[in-house]
């Protein structure tokens, strides 16, 4: 019994990370299953291979957006990793900004891959309004995008409790929440600058529709994905890049032995790839 449950555990787990990239090693089974129980008592599967079927052979696709929303991990923060969000601020924008001014090139495109609830391109959108004095002069998109759809509707609302806070600045509460029923509401004019989508990062088609990104942050995402979905991500955010943008993973994410494509930049306060 123990051997025909690995093995339909097997089954589910490769069909998982061939439509997300995302890998659960035989030590998260159990994990996995937990996750996964309300799910297959909704539809009135017994085994995990009657999930598996059901997953294979549903046209509308319909339960695999539910699966998505089941199996990502959405642990994130306003301000997570403050070092590199200072690399950001103070020594790649100005690089860029500079860059584009000298070319009266006014557009600044910066994508959060992997955005869950939407702290991280907020956060984007605070930092730009301090270093671009003219930024109402200038055309700027914030894209974050997600496979869960749960999360990217919290993310559309901007409300969030003092956990999603708890890492910034005062000034940054003070200036771009309204505070209400211990609830945090971000400003209209930071809302305003952020767009979200749905959007896998390894579906190649869906891939290409992303173009001429300065700046990808793609951060504590690829740790949970397997090295070919791994290379096949970051091919792709190579090709989304324009030439001389930067790509920020994260603070224990490397490319090493994924791929050379990019060249590692050493800033001050934190290392950076950058698509020559």
């Amino acid at each position: 019994m123990k051997d025909l449950e690995a093995q339909e555990f097997k089954y589910l787990r490769d069909l998982i990370c061939e439509k997300t990239g995302i890998f659960f090693d035989d030590e998260k089974k159990h994990y996995l299953i937990r996750r996964l129980e309300n799910r297959m008592r909704t539809l009135g599967c017994e085994t995990l291979l009657d999930y598996y079927r059901f997953l294979k052979y549903d046209a509308s696709g319909k339960e695999l957006i539910n699966l998505f929303n089941v199996v990502t991990t959405n642990e994130t923060y306003f301000f997570r990793n403050i070092p590199q969000l200072m690399a950001f601020k103070e020594e790649v924008l100005p690089l860029i900004i500079s860059r584009k001014r000298r070319v009266r090139d006014y557009e600044l495109k910066i994508w959060s891959a992997g955005c869950s609830t939407g702290e991280e391109p907020y956060t984007l959108a605070m930092l730009l309004l301090e270093v671009i004095p003219d930024i109402y002069q200038w055309k700027i998109q914030i894209l974050g995008t997600d496979i869960n759809t749960q999360v990217l509707e919290r993310a559309k609302k901007g409300i969030y409790d003092y956990r999603s806070i708890r890492e910034m600045p005062s000034q940054y509460t003070l200036q771009y929440f309204h505070f209400k029923d211990k609830k945090y509401f971000i400003k209209e004019k930071i809302k305003d600058m952020v767009s979200f989508a749905a959007l896998n990062l390894v579906d190649t088609e869906h891939m290409k529709s992303v173009r001429s990104i300065d700046v990808i942050f793609c951060r504590n995402v690829l740790i949970y994905f397997n090295p070919e979905s791994c290379k096949k991500v970051v091919n792709a955010f190579y090709d989304s890049l324009n030439k001389g943008g930067y790509l920020f993973l994260g603070h224990s994410e490397s490319l090493y032995r994924i791929t050379a494509i990019f060249k590692l930049v050493k800033f001050k306060n934190s290392l950076v790839y950058m698509k020559e």
